[in-house]
């Protein structure tokens, strides 16, 4: 399960870039309860490492603010979706999920915070993210291109797990499929490979 859901979260933004979403299948109908000291205990745990929200922006992260503002004004009316299929954040997010794929510590982290929450919705079995990005306002949008623009995978994996975790009480006290911030959590299912050609004869 662990080495699809890496697989799976190397590409669940450039899927998201090109418009495309992973295929879910139903939750299952009645969820498995988790008690509620559980669930806050391992949130507590899964989100310790996340960093505190800072107070005062450093130059550097300033200049990226900045630079993910002005490409929002570059390109209005496009979708946060959209902006990561841009010619400025492209090749920057092949670049980082790069560097991403190479880091398992990184990885882990974001699979743990996906394993989490799809035991705190109730589901069994192996889950995914799947994120939907299109209803991003200015400022979400924002954070999420600083994140690529950094080229540093432990931004954008300090932006998925935050995602994931505001969106986990809608997911499971709020009974929604798919947060407001555009985060679900879906099964994984993965089709069976595709049957051999039967050899043929020689004439």
């Amino acid at each position: 399960m662990k080495t699809t859901n890496t697989l799976l979260l190397i590409t669940a933004l450039a899927l998201a870039a090109c418009g495309k979403k992973p295929e879910a299948a139903k939750a299952p109908a009645v969820p498995a309860a988790v008690p509620d000291a559980k669930i806050q205990a391992e949130i507590s745990s899964a989100l310790a490492s996340a960093p505190a929200p800072a107070t005062e922006l450093s130059a550097a992260d300033e200049a990226l603010r900045k630079e993910a503002d002005s490409i929002i004004e570059q390109y209005p009316g496009k979708t946060a979706t959209e902006l990561l299929g841009t010619p400025e954040l492209k090749e920057k997010l092949a670049v980082a999920m790069d560097k991403l794929g190479k880091d398992p510590v990184l990885l882990k982290r974001v699979n743990s915070s996906v394993d989490l929450a799809a035991q705190i919705k109730g589901m069994e079995g192996a889950a995914k993210l799947d994120l939907d990005m299109k209803g991003y306002d200015k400022t979400r949008t924002s954070r999420m291109l600083q994140s690529v623009l950094s080229e540093d995978p432990q931004r954008i994996v300090d932006f998925l797990v935050s995602e994931i975790g505001e969106a986990a009480p809608d997911l499971s006290y709020g009974g929604m499929e798919r947060a407001p911030n555009g985060v679900a959590i879906v099964p994984n299912t993965i089709p069976a490979p595709a049957a051999a050609p039967p050899p043929t004869d020689p004439e």
